[in-house]
């Protein structure tokens, strides 16, 4: 469960393709209605449903399901409230620097006359603002390093499939003990015979989903959260220390600088998403889609 995250979006051009292809820029004579907001960026319902039809290349309507807005949704909110962040300390791209984010992507592959293509300058000049660092990025980073500065001690229940996991947390919820659950229906060997323990580890040592949601549960003085996505299914987790730290100096970050400003951002941002489009998990730092039927879920685990 464990790997190096991945951060700068121009090294990783197949991850860049898969999270950036969405066109955002919402309609000046559509609706007035707030669909998203992240800090001062807001789309509105025109803006939400151009994003999905430019996205699967269909209109938005019944036919394009929950699952597939959400996930678009939770990408503009991700880039977007970096952007946010960097603002509120006058970081803002120069025309220059957008021209050479555009270069990197059209390298990458985007297409020349990709309709996303602007929206995807302006988050990949983001992510080059933190690369090079400056003494706004550096400040951005230093007035909220102390949601960074904690071990993560934690245990977790890993199952495939996200019903499983609002299952497994609706047994916990119910009075079912974490440590049994973990040896009898968590998909990590090594520490569901451990109960789930991870023990205590310092920051870098997760996948970035993960991590977010275990600084999103501390910041909301929660114990238990999930369901967290990663490439691996779906965890529950539980906080079983809170260790804090000192922070990382921003000049030893290196290239964990756009993570930690991505982590920062999302934590710090104000985030609303209309329920049509998504559920707004503040702790987890994620836009998921409505939870499907108990039962089945409930079926598979106790059986």
């Amino acid at each position: 469960m464990r790997r190096p995250p991945r951060f700068l979006l121009a090294r990783y051009s197949h991850h860049l393709v898969a999270l950036l292809v969405v066109a955002l820029v919402a309609s000046s004579c559509g609706s007035s209605v707030v669909a998203v907001k992240v800090g001062n960026s807001t789309l509105d319902r025109d803006g939400v449903a151009a994003l999905v039809a430019e996205m699967t290349g269909q209109p938005f309507d019944a036919t394009i399901d929950a699952a597939t807005t959400a996930g678009l949704v939770d990408r503009y909110v991700q880039y977007e409230a970096l952007v946010d962040l960097l603002a509120d300390y006058d970081v803002v791209a120069t025309p220059e620097q957008r021209s050479t984010a555009q270069d990197r992507l059209l390298a990458a592959g985007v297409g020349p006359g990709d309709l996303s293509l602007p929206r995807l300058i302006g988050w990949q000049a983001a992510l080059d603002l933190v690369e090079a660092g400056g003494p706004g990025v550096r400040a951005a980073y230093e007035a909220h390093v102390g949601l960074l500065s904690y071990e993560l001690c934690t245990s977790h229940i890993l199952v495939s499939a996200e019903d499983d996991a609002h299952a497994v947390i609706h047994l916990l919820d119910n009075g079912g003990d974490f440590a049994a659950l973990a040896v009898s229906v968590s998909q990590d060997p090594g520490s569901g015979q451990a109960g789930g323990s991870l023990g205590c580890v310092s920051l870098g040592s997760f996948v970035p989903t993960f991590e977010r949601a275990v600084l999103g549960a501390l910041v909301e003085g929660r114990s238990l959260v999930g369901p967290v996505p990663s490439q691996f299914g779906f965890h529950v987790i539980r906080i079983d220390e809170v260790r804090t730290v000192d922070p990382v100096p921003f000049e030893a970050l290196g290239r964990r600088a756009s993570g930690a400003l991505l982590q920062v951002a999302g934590l710090s941002r104000e985030v609303q998403v209309d329920a049509r489009y998504g559920v707004w998990d503040r702790a987890v730092g994620r836009v998921a889609p409505p939870a499907g039927p108990l039962a089945p879920a409930l079926a598979r685990l106790v059986s």
